[in-house]
């Protein structure tokens, strides 16, 4: 049974992954001004700069709104595209939070973190207001 009408949850969950494994580039885009001369950093760096900022907050957002949905979920998807760790490394790291789940589980609450994270994905009509 899929939550979102319009596409499979196979599809879903793809988009889902991509939009957080993203993170990584975003903020590679970010650290890139610090790194910069000041006297060559231009208009164009600066807001590439800011978007790069905005991105990296827009799927902090979405990963806090998982953990206030359900905590596990959060840091499974934290954990799994964020920190790149490994389905052990992830399992470790929830036990050592007092969160004892299976392979088999950690993998089912991913899968449904995923699903609510594409439905939190912003619309490409969404506009940044300063």
């Amino acid at each position: 049974m899929s939550i979102i009408p319009t596409i499979s949850d196979k599809e879903a969950v793809k988009i889902a992954k991509t939009y957080i494994k993203q993170y990584h580039d975003y903020s590679l885009i970010a650290k890139r001004l610090s790194f910069m001369n000041a006297e060559y950093i231009t208009t164009k760096d600066k807001s590439t700069h800011s978007m790069a900022l905005y991105e990296l907050k827009e799927r902090e957002n979405i990963i806090n709104k998982v953990k206030q949905h359900d905590l596990t979920s959060g840091l499974i998807i934290e954990y799994r595209f964020i920190k790149s760790y490994s389905v052990n490394q992830t399992l470790e790291q929830l036990q050592h939070q007092e969160k004892k789940i299976s392979e088999r589980t950690l993998q089912k609450k991913q899968h449904e973190a995923l699903l609510l994270v594409y439905s939190l994905i912003p619309d490409k009509d969404t506009k940044l207001i300063k």
